[in-house]
């Protein structure tokens, strides 16, 4: 047994390390158990302290790795836009404002405009309107499926826009010309000023001299029938033709050819009467008309362009009574299906 002398001799051998020694190996431990803890983490689940160093791994892991998932897709993101339904006045602020609502609205009111039942009428504006240094502001007219309105620019002009027709215009026309942007079928009564009237459409241009004319837009088409007056009518890489009271020109934005012909201006402007009238004229042709007046999809499994119809027919007539109307005219067979109406040649026994 050790006495009290001798284990003072053994305590006098023993070396105590430095304070330096005991950090060092303090770090050295630590490498040591984190370097276990990284080996096993998986292992040691179950254990409190994996717990703790299990998420602070994977935090460090995503933050220094690309993330492996696409990114949202757009249309996931953005709010796709509700379709126009009512005849609507979108400012040059974009400001919407429903037509059919009789409610006031102040940024109308801001705008020099009156509404009116069916139209929407601009103040003259009676000041210097040459002045290059003014902005020209931009509103535009959208009238959906079932619905026909009319617009009195601020030079008096007059223009109605028949069903899935959109008009872009200026709120004041500044400069040398007046100029509007058109998509679908408007009927104008230019009022004649100093300054040409143009409507640009699918890249085309009718130059006004003060007149009246029916122009009418469809897919990669352009009818423009002049009812009085005199216009000229101008696509790309060409030279103005100018047209006489009672012609159409057809202008194919695909093919690029041009024809004029004469016409009944009766028939092109019977929309205005809240008709649709046609004389010798091919079924592909009144389908897409009535597709945008009611809104709905044709689909033609015959040749439709072949199959030519004279008829009068009320554009109040319901869109069901108005598909059993076309099958008494032609050999064919109209069936919903979805929401689409398809045109097939009747069976024969």
């Amino acid at each position: 047994m050790m006495t009290e002398q001798d284990i003072d001799k053994w305590i006098d051998t023993v070396r105590i390390p430095s304070d330096e020694e005991v950090e060092a190996a303090g770090r050295r431990f630590d490498r040591r158990i984190r370097r276990l803890r990284t080996r096993r983490r998986v292992l040691w689940s179950v254990s409190a302290a994996a717990a703790v160093m299990i998420p602070l791994f994977v935090a460090l892991y995503w933050l220094r790795e690309e993330p492996r998932t696409p990114a949202p897709r757009v249309a996931e993101v953005v709010k796709t836009a509700q379709p126009i339904t009512e005849p609507t006045l979108i400012l040059s602020d974009g400001h919407s404002v429903n037509l059919n609502e009789k409610i006031a609205d102040t940024a109308v009111q801001a705008e020099r405009l009156r509404l009116e039942t069916g139209h929407v009428k601009y103040d003259t504006l009676t000041g210097d309107t040459t002045s290059p240094v003014r902005e020209i502001q931009y509103n535009t007219l959208v009238i959906p499926a079932g619905h026909t309105y009319a617009v009195t620019l601020a030079d008096g002009t007059t223009v109605t826009l028949n069903a899935g027709t959109r008009l872009r215009y200026p709120v004041d026309f500044i400069g040398d010309t007046r100029e509007v942007f058109l998509e679908g079928e408007a009927y104008f009564r230019v009022t004649k000023t100093g300054k040409p009237f143009e409507v640009h459409v699918s890249g085309s241009a009718v130059r006004v001299y003060g007149t009246s004319f029916n122009v009418k837009q469809q897919d990669s088409l352009v009818e423009t029938v002049l009812v009085e007056g005199s216009i000229g009518f101008r696509s790309p890489g060409r030279e103005e033709i100018r047209v006489s009271p009672g012609e159409q020109v057809t202008y194919d934005a695909v093919r690029k050819n041009i024809q004029v012909q004469e016409v009944d201006p009766y028939y092109a402007t019977a929309w205005l009467d809240g008709v649709f009238r046609y004389s010798d004229k091919g079924l592909d042709a009144i389908l897409k008309d009535l597709s945008a007046w009611y809104g709905v999809r044709f689909e033609s499994r015959v040749d439709a362009a072949a199959i030519k119809l004279t008829m009068n027919l009320s554009k109040d007539t319901p869109v069901e009574e108005a598909v059993s109307f076309l099958e008494s005219m032609t050999d064919c067979e109209i069936m919903k299906e979805k929401e689409v109406y398809i045109i097939k040649g009747k069976e024969r026994n």
